[in-house]
C-alpha cells in the first residue's frame, strides 16, 4: 500500500528542534493514536465507536508511521507518512454512501483529524464528522497542552506546508462544550422501508412515513438480515443517537423485524429527550451570595469574647 509523507507542526515556548523531550513526545503518540481510528471510522462509517474486531480497512486506513522529528524555522516538526483513504479502503469509495460528503479518496487519517478539529473549533452543532464519544476524544487532548506546548497543526492538503488545522486548548474547550450540548441517546422503535443498504460498513437508510430518511447502523447481527429486508417494510430497535443540535445523527440498531404494528405512531423522526442542563451563573451583589454573610458573625459575641474563648480551648 502507498503511502505519502504528511508533517505536523509542533509550536512550543521552548524551540526544541528536533530534540523532542520524550515526556511531550510519548504524550502526543498516545493521543493521537487514541485519535486516528475513530476519527477515520466517524468519516467513513457515521460512528466513532463499534462493538466487535475492527474492520481490515480500518486497520489499512488508520496505519500511521513514524519518520521522525526534524526543524524548520525554529519549530519542530514531526514527520509521518499515512496512506490515503481511496486506497485503505476503495470498496467504500465505490459504493453509494449516506453521509455527506466530507471526506475524498486523496484524504488521510491525519487530514481528517485536521478537518474535524476544525469543525469543532467552529463548535458546528449540526456537523456529521463527530458523535459524542469523538468528542470526547478531542477533550481529552487537554492536559498535553500546558505551559510547554501551545498547539499542534494537522495537515488539511497533501501538499507539504499548505494548509493546516490547530488542535489547542480552544478546540479542547470547544470539544468538551458540544459533548455537554449533545442529548443523551434514546431507545426508539421506528417502522419505515429499508430503502439503501451498504454492505461494506452495515449502514441503511430508513424511509419513514413522513418522507424523511435517516441513517441507520446494524450494530448487532451481520449485513446478511439487511439484505434480506432490502426494500421492504421493517421495524427497527435501536438506540437514537443524536448532533449537538438535538437533530438526530443515526439510530444504531440492535435488531431488524419483518413487523410493521403501531406504523403510524413510529414511522417519525424520535426528537431528543431533555439535553443536559447548563450550570445557572447568577451574578451576586452585596446583598446575595457569598458577599451577603462575608465578614459577619451570626452571634452577639464581641472580638474580646471570641478572643478570650480562643484562649481557652488552646489552653
Amino acid at each position: 500500500m502507498d503511502y505519502i509523507e504528511q508533517q505536523i507542526v509542533f509550536k512550543t515556548l521552548t524551540p526544541y528542534g528536533r530534540d523532542v523531550p520524550l515526556s511531550i513526545s510519548s504524550a502526543f503518540f498516545r493521543r493521537l493514536e487514541n485519535t486516528v481510528r475513530p476519527s477515520v471510522r466517524m468519516a467513513l462509517e457515521g460512528t466513532s465507536v463499534s462493538a466487535g474486531a475492527p474492520p481490515v480497512w480500518l486497520e489499512k486506513a488508520s496505519d500511521v508511521r513514524t519518520l521522525g522529528f526534524s526543524e524548520e524555522n525554529g519549530s519542530s516538526v514531526l514527520r509521518l507518512k499515512a496512506p490515503q483513504l481511496g486506497k485503505a479502503a476503495p470498496k467504500l469509495f465505490e459504493q453509494q454512501s449516506f453521509l455527506p460528503t466530507t471526506v475524498s479518496p486523496e484524504d488521510t487519517a491525519l487530514q481528517v483529524i485536521g478537518r474535524i478539529a476544525d469543525a469543532v473549533r467552529r463548535q458546528e452543532s449540526s456537523s456529521d464528522l463527530y458523535d459524542r464519544p469523538l468528542l470526547k476524544r478531542f477533550s481529552s487532548w487537554s492536559s498535553f497542552f500546558d505551559e510547554r506546548v501551545e498547539s499542534i497543526a494537522f495537515p488539511l492538503s497533501n501538499r507539504r506546508g499548505e494548509r493546516f488545522s490547530l488542535i489547542d486548548q480552544e478546540v479542547v474547550k470547544s470539544a468538551q462544550v458540544l459533548s455537554d450540548q449533545t442529548p443523551s441517546p434514546r431507545q426508539v422503535r421506528l417502522v419505515g422501508t429499508l430503502d439503501m443498504v451498504r454492505h461494506s460498513t452495515r449502514s441503511f437508510g430508513l424511509l419513514l412515513d413522513t418522507g424523511e430518511e435517516l441513517r441507520g447502523l446494524l450494530v448487532e447481527g451481520t449485513s446478511d438480515i439487511l439484505h434480506q429486508y432490502f426494500g421492504k417494510d421493517i421495524t427497527v430497535l435501536g438506540k437514537a443517537v443524536y448532533r449537538p443540535s438535538g437533530n438526530l445523527l443515526r439510530v444504531d440498531a440492535s435488531e431488524i423485524l419483518s413487523t410493521v404494528e403501531g406504523r403510524r405512531a413510529f414511522s417519525k423522526v424520535p426528537p431528543a429527550l431533555s439535553s443536559p442542563r447548563r450550570p445557572e451563573r447568577r451574578v451576586q451583589t452585596p446583598r446575595t451570595g457569598v458577599a451577603s454573610f462575608f465578614g459577619t458573625w451570626p452571634g452577639e459575641e464581641n472580638d474580646r469574647d471570641l478572643l478570650r474563648a480562643l484562649e481557652e480551648v488552646r489552653g
